[in-house]
C-alpha cells in the first residue's frame, strides 16, 4: 500500500559518462514490500515528470544498512521532532523483529 512521503528524498545513479537524480518531495509517495529474501522499496512521483525509483535489499545487506546508520547517528545533531520518529519507527521494527524470533 502506497504511503505518502513527509519528508523528502534525493535518489543518484552514476555511470561513468552520465548521472540520473530524482527528487521525490511530499507529492510523492513511497511503498514497501517484503518478499523471501529482502526488502523492496519503491518511490513513486506522480504527474506528468513522473519518475519511480526502485531497490531491493537483502536482509543481512538490510541489516548492514541499518548497522551503518545506527553507526552515522550516534554523534550526530538531529532535531528532536525528527530523533522521535526515528526512535519510533526504530522501537516499533525492534519489536517485530523480537516478536517472530
Amino acid at each position: 500500500m502506497r504511503k505518502p512521503i513527509t519528508d523528502g528524498a534525493e535518489v543518484s545513479i552514476e555511470f561513468p559518462d552520465k548521472a540520473y537524480l530524482g527528487y521525490f518531495r511530499r507529492d510523492s509517495t513511497f511503498d514497501v514490500v517484503r518478499d523471501n529474501d529482502g526488502i523492496a522499496v519503491k518511490l513513486v512521483h506522480p504527474g506528468e515528470d513522473k519518475r519511480i525509483a526502485s531497490f531491493h535489499l537483502h536482509d543481512y545487506l538490510l541489516a548492514d544498512v541499518l548497522s551503518a546508520i545506527a553507526d552515522c547517528l550516534e554523534n550526530a545533531e538531529i532535531a528532536a521532532p525528527q530523533r522521535a520518529a526515528l526512535a519510533e519507527a526504530s522501537a516499533k521494527l525492534t519489536s517485530i523483529l523480537q516478536d517472530h524470533s
